[in-house]
């Protein structure tokens, strides 16, 4: 009797493919992931990223973004469809959150997890290419 070839029987694994391929993402202190590091691996592997509105998707693939581009060439949250002004790299160094209206009710302030003088935020991304060293990735950004 002939079986199916298994998946890893007919492609080598992510760390073999050619190519450069993102092994890890971890951020610390971006957007809503706040004040530890917060790790994901991929193995060079595609992922596909789910959860509740709000849970952070959009932020995780904006810090991707920010290691892979110049901030001058980055639209925030565009994995959401949302306005490019609703999210700027201040707001993710901040730890923004929410907006709340003044006594007045005139006018919305941002609401943040971080101060201005004592914010920063990490970014590491590993990547590897097929019969090179890993190359890792850092992105660190003070306000």
């Amino acid at each position: 009797m002939n079986r199916m070839p298994r998946r890893e029987d007919l492609e080598p694994d992510a760390a073999r493919r050619p190519g450069m391929r993102l092994m890890a993402v971890e951020v610390l202190n971006w957007g809503t992931f706040d004040r530890r590091v917060w790790p994901l691996s991929l193995d060079g592997e595609n992922a596909l990223v789910t959860g509740e509105v709000g849970a952070g998707k959009s932020t995780l693939v904006d810090a991707i973004t920010t290691l892979l581009l110049p901030s001058h060439k980055i639209d925030y949250n565009k994995a959401a469809g949302a306005d490019h002004r609703e999210r700027d790299l201040r707001s993710y160094l901040l730890g923004t959150f929410k907006k709340e209206r003044g006594d007045a009710g005139l006018s919305a302030r941002s609401v943040g997890l971080r101060t201005p003088q004592k914010s920063y935020s990490v970014i590491l991304g590993r990547f590897r290419n097929a019969g090179f060293n890993e190359v890792s990735c850092p992105r660190l950004r003070g306000h």
